[in-house]
């Protein structure tokens, strides 16, 4: 093990990515070393001093690529600090229930790793960029298109990660 820490994440269309990159910065620009990696090229999790894990919500819940990958790596996952964050619309009014809602997308992950902290961030929805079933899905529920990430939200969150996870 190392003094790494991994930030791991899963995307579809770029946000996630965006907003890990984001906090992957702002843990280096506090000293640590960073590893930031889209979570399918993660070979060695058991190297890590922590790990920051997040996934898009779509349809309620995290990405299975993120579910998956916190399933095979539960073991070396549970021996270390874990901070989880989500990336979803429903957070873009900032009501209970929306944080709620986002928060519950990470009930099957929260089973089988308890992180030492959440983030809950809006994200960006481009219905041009959406597959023709993602953008079926977003018409019946009404999402608002546009890109609701609070990048000072997103790095004061990640500036707080430092001594959590140390």
């Amino acid at each position: 093990m190392d003094d790494t820490i991994l930030v791991a994440y899963a995307t579809r269309y770029g946000s996630t990515k965006e907003i890990a990159g984001a906090i992957a910065d702002t843990l280096r620009s506090g000293g640590e070393t960073v590893d930031l990696l889209p979570m399918g090229e993660v070979t060695d999790i058991g190297r890590y001093r922590a790990a920051v894990v997040g996934s898009p919500i779509y349809m309620g819940k995290w990405l299975s690529d993120a579910q998956i990958f916190i399933e095979r790596q539960q073991k070396e996952l549970r021996r270390m600090p874990v901070a989880f964050f989500s990336v979803g619309m429903t957070v873009v009014d900032k009501t209970e229930d929306g944080y709620r809602r986002a928060e519950a997308a990470m009930d099957q992950v929260r089973l089988l790793v308890q992180p030492v902290e959440i983030g809950l961030f809006a994200g960006k929805l481009e219905p041009s960029n959406l597959s023709l079933p993602d953008r079926a899905i977003v018409a019946l529920v009404r999402a608002p298109s546009g890109d609701y990430r609070n990048w000072d939200e997103i790095r004061t969150w990640a500036s707080g990660l430092i001594e959590k996870i140390r």
